[in-house]
């Protein structure tokens, strides 16, 4: 059963896609706080991460680019998603695999993540 990371600062939205990727058959660790991704990521090492880019205390493409660039980390796809406005430049730069705009429905995500499995 593949490991999925959620982080979102919104508690409701996180519940949510939780839930949808666990009727999916999907193990499911969820973070509010982005400051607690990489200590996670060392723990748990999921085999994807879904993440919002806007994070209360943090931007998830910069926590994306931090995971991309390190050797350990490097090869676990990371999706990121937003309903702000990113730019395709700004994914890009954060190395994410994929991304996904806010709102989205189940089949979206789920549809991505079965993309990015090996």
């Amino acid at each position: 059963m593949p490991h999925i990371l959620v982080v979102d600062d919104d508690a409701d939205l996180l519940e949510l896609v939780s839930l949808v990727l666990k009727r999916s058959d999907y193990q499911v660790t969820a973070l509010q706080e982005g400051s607690r991704v990489l200590p996670m990521v060392e723990s748990v090492t999921p085999d994807i991460i879904l993440m919002d880019i806007y994070l209360g205390d943090t931007d998830g493409r910069n926590i994306c680019k931090e995971l991309k660039t390190s050797s350990r980390f490097q090869g676990i796809p990371i999706i990121l998603y937003s309903a702000g406005n990113i730019t395709s430049q700004s994914i890009k730069d954060s190395l994410a695999d994929s991304f996904i705009l806010k709102p989205f429905n189940n089949s979206v995500i789920l549809n991505k993540i079965q993309s990015l499995q090996p």
